[in-house]
């Protein structure tokens, strides 16, 4: 297939996943294997930045075009089927285990399991944490809150496992960036500008997270791969909706493990 058209459609697929709470985007570029090739070019410097766009951008419109378009249809199935299609995402996330240790294997390095582990357990927290504590900043759309808010939305998507929506309900933003997101043409002037903050937070982040993931895989690959992985586990963790010992829990545990062994065997090709 043609690369251009494969980036587009994984675009589609990655923004359709990005919006659903507790879905890593990123998780879904590493399975569709074109993560560490966006993060790599972003830091290339024999590129032309015109070279750069001319080659993200079907990936960028596909990723624009899940997001409004079918990831409008995605919500609507979620928020009628929430535990069914949170098995199913817990099997596709699942699926990408094997996708990373196969990209550690080839790169003739080993797992990492202290990296996984210290991972998985800072995932679990960032995950446990508000709750225990009770914490959820819902006053005002400060500047400070909305330019954090914008920071630590782009790690979310940058960062394979951590969940922009998480830190987003943390700062009692969620609904609210989720609205603009699913209904771009609703927004006014007066929220673009409200908003500032929040996209000052994205483009700044945006360029840290970039060049650290950049050094990372350069010269830790395996050490942040291993640690990816326990943010992929962690992020299962997050979503895990309970298990009913009833015919819906067996059958959304039937598509958890349909949905799993179809990513396993695609990704193998």
């Amino acid at each position: 297939m043609n690369n251009l058209i494969y980036s587009f459609l994984s675009g589609i697929l990655i923004g359709t996943c990005m919006i659903l709470p507790g879905v890593s985007g990123s998780v879904v570029a590493i399975m569709l294997g074109v993560y560490e090739w966006l993060i790599f070019l972003l830091n290339e410097k024999k590129f032309s930045n015109i070279y750069k766009i001319k080659k993200i951008f079907p990936l960028a419109f596909g990723i624009l075009l899940g997001i409004f378009i079918f990831g409008k249809i995605l919500l609507l199935f979620y928020n009628n089927y929430s535990y069914q299609m949170m098995y199913i995402f817990i099997g596709l996330i699942l699926s990408s285990i094997p996708v990373l240790i196969r990209e550690i294997n080839e790169k003739n390095e080993k797992l990492n399991i202290k990296y996984s582990v210290i991972s998985l357990i800072i995932s679990i927290l960032l995950f446990i944490t508000p709750k225990i504590f009770n914490i959820n900043i819902k006053d005002n759309l400060s500047f400070i809150k909305l330019f954090i808010g914008g920071f630590l939305y782009i790690a979310g998507k940058i960062i394979p496992g951590i969940s922009s929506s998480f830190f987003l309900m943390i700062l009692g933003l969620y609904e609210y960036v989720l609205s603009i997101i699913t209904n771009p043409f609703s927004i006014t002037l007066n929220k673009i500008i409200t908003l500032i903050p929040f996209f000052v937070g994205i483009i700044i982040g945006l360029y840290i997270f970039v060049k650290l993931l950049n050094y990372l895989l350069n010269n830790h690959f395996s050490k942040t791969y291993s640690a990816i992985i326990g943010f992929v586990l962690g992020s299962v963790v997050a979503i895990y909706p309970g298990f009913e010992l009833s015919f819906k829990g067996a059958v959304s545990f039937i598509m958890m493990i349909i949905s799993y062994e179809l990513v396993n065997k695609l990704s193998k090709k």
